[in-house]
């Protein structure tokens, strides 16, 4: 069978309008067909291209299984192949392994990333399958509201290898315990995941680069499923803390995190939905693998990793949300107290226009992700509490009235109840306290300030 034949055929079914990430595939006889196909970089994404190219993979997978059934390799391929020895068995013929990208302090890389390896190497097959969400989208649409698209994309394993460096981002690897015909079963559900184009919105809980590849595994299991292994550290973590746990190392985003998913956030969502790429590793090491026939187990890795790039570990910011916030707060003090010392009285009313609006930023923010986000889904989140523009609105509607004193007293009251509450809502989170600490200050004072004018 023929390279030249099997592409006449197919090139009878092209269909336009695909998208697709890389497809670097090393085969003598393709490159006549498709120019353009040795390398293009990962960020670029292609339109109208075909479907073709999103099935070479697998495509040639089943030319080389083909191939391998009829005969065993020919000197020339394992010539090619350098210094690669096939088992006896076949088992090798395919290699499947999991790759954890460390975390960055970039947004959208504070979890880590994790993504699929696909190795032929007696025919030089070497790509890696991931679930990406859409470049175009803002970081805000992807973390918040989870309302950017995702699909699956395949890039050669030494391009993302070569972006590791170029980033100082550490890269491991760890090989899949799965049988020769599960591991071409997974080949093919990844090439299937990928014809399919959209994959849904990408969401960091429930449809992301770990939830799909976890997926994928179990999903390409014969006669065997997956078991986790028993509920340790920090599994046993709900929703709310686990995303500290995760996000301990980028305070801005921890931030964040804590600021959109509130203080109710305290489910326990399902295995997969509570995990992140780095801390996937040491749970998969108790995990097995089932025999469904006689309950014979096996361990889902097979080996120790293996470090493909050397990371460099990022220098934390030291401007930290509870610096920054502790600054904001020592302000507020300085300025109430000039106001009442030193008659700073217009510096404070614009002080407090800033605070206020400020404040009902956050709070439109907050009820907006509310209302639409797909990430934090319909939750109430206590700290619209703290943040509900009420000093703003007694500014601009009831200011120098004679209800305005009992308004600030009203609100002074419920801020210093809620930073009380708060340690018993399970959220003693400081730089939220340092925030709600400044409100109390300005709108007590504000109180004071109307009592003593009327």
């Amino acid at each position: 069978m023929c390279f030249s034949f099997i592409f006449e055929r197919i090139f009878v079914t092209l269909h336009p309008n695909v998208h697709i990430h890389i497809i670097n595939v090393r085969a003598r006889d393709c490159k006549k067909y498709i120019p353009g196909l040795q390398r293009m970089h990962h960020d670029v994404r292609e339109k109208a291209m075909p479907s073709l190219l999103k099935q070479l993979p697998l495509l040639l997978l089943l030319i080389c299984s083909t191939v391998r059934i009829a005969s065993q390799p020919s000197a020339k391929d394992s010539l090619s192949a350098g210094t690669y020895k096939l088992a006896p068995d076949s088992s090798n013929f395919v290699t499947a392994s999991l790759l954890i990208a460390e975390p960055r302090g970039a947004f959208l890389s504070v979890f880590g990333h994790v993504s699929l390896r696909m190795e032929c190497p007696t025919h030089d097959l070497d790509m890696v399958f991931t679930l990406e969400n859409d470049p175009t989208a803002d970081p805000f649409t992807v973390g918040a509201t989870g309302k950017a698209d995702s699909r699956f994309v395949a890039i050669p394993t030494q391009t993302l290898i070569k972006d590791c460096k170029e980033q100082r981002r550490g890269l491991m690897q760890y090989r899949l315990n799965l049988t020769h015909h599960e591991k071409q079963e997974l080949w093919r559900l990844l090439d299937e995941d990928m014809m399919k184009g959209s994959h849904g919105h990408f969401n960091f809980q429930t449809n992301s680069c770990l939830t799909s590849t976890i997926l994928n595994m179990k999903q390409c299991l014969i006669g065997e499923f997956f078991e986790w292994g028993p509920l340790e550290y920090p599994r046993t973590l709900n929703d709310g803390d686990f995303l500290r746990y995760s996000l301990r190392n980028a305070p801005w985003t921890e931030f964040l995190g804590v600021t959109f998913s509130g203080t109710a956030y305290r489910q326990y969502s399902r295995e997969e939905e509570r995990m992140a790429p780095q801390t996937i590793i040491p749970m998969l090491r108790k995990a097995r693998f089932v025999n469904a026939a006689d309950t014979t187990t096996r361990p889902v890795i097979s080996d120790e990793g293996t470090m493909l790039v050397k990371g460099k570990k990022e220098k934390p910011s030291a401007l930290t949300p509870t610096v920054v916030f502790g600054a904001l707060f020592l302000l507020t003090l300085m300025i109430t107290l000039g106001e009442r010392k030193l008659r700073w009285q217009r510096l404070a009313h614009g002080f407090d226009l800033l605070l206020f609006g400020f404040q009902t930023l956050v709070a439109l923010v907050l009820v907006y992700v509310i209302v639409s986000s797909e990430v934090f889904i319909s939750r109430w989140n206590w700290y619209l509490v703290a943040f509900f523009p009420v000093p703003l609105l007694i500014l601009l509607t009831i200011q120098r009235k004679a209800i305005e004193p009992k308004c600030w007293l009203a609100y002074s009251a419920i801020l210093l109840l809620f930073i009380l509450a708060t340690p018993f809502l399970g959220e003693l989170d400081l730089p939220h306290q340092l925030i709600t600490a400044s409100l109390l200050v300005r709108s007590f004072n504000r109180y004071s300030v109307t009592r003593d004018n009327k």
